[in-house]
């Protein structure tokens, strides 16, 4: 488990950052996009079976709220999208 956090964290979030730093996501991206990232966490077995065992918001949390530490897409690209427009207006 704590091998796919690691990936999770290192390759899952990375590579849509630049589209997302870049561009608002639509929704059926995100949601596809968390719908890989719990599908990797989850499954086990041959047959690939899911169990959740909590919330993907319980998840999302940071390390010393009692969550995982990963991030949300949908948060994560509005925090990117915020963080270009600032830079934009303060140079």
């Amino acid at each position: 488990m704590a091998g796919r956090i690691f990936l999770l964290k290192s390759i899952f979030t990375t590579i849509p950052l630049f589209y997302l730093y870049f561009f608002k996501a639509p929704a059926s991206v995100c949601s596809s996009i968390i719908s890989i990232q719990r599908k990797f966490i989850w499954a086990w077995g041959k047959d690939n079976r899911t169990i959740p065992w909590v919330s993907w918001e319980k998840v999302c949390k940071p390390l010393e709220e009692g969550g995982l530490g990963i991030k949300d897409i949908r948060k994560f690209n509005c925090t990117l999208l915020a963080k270009w427009k600032w830079r934009l207006m303060s140079d």
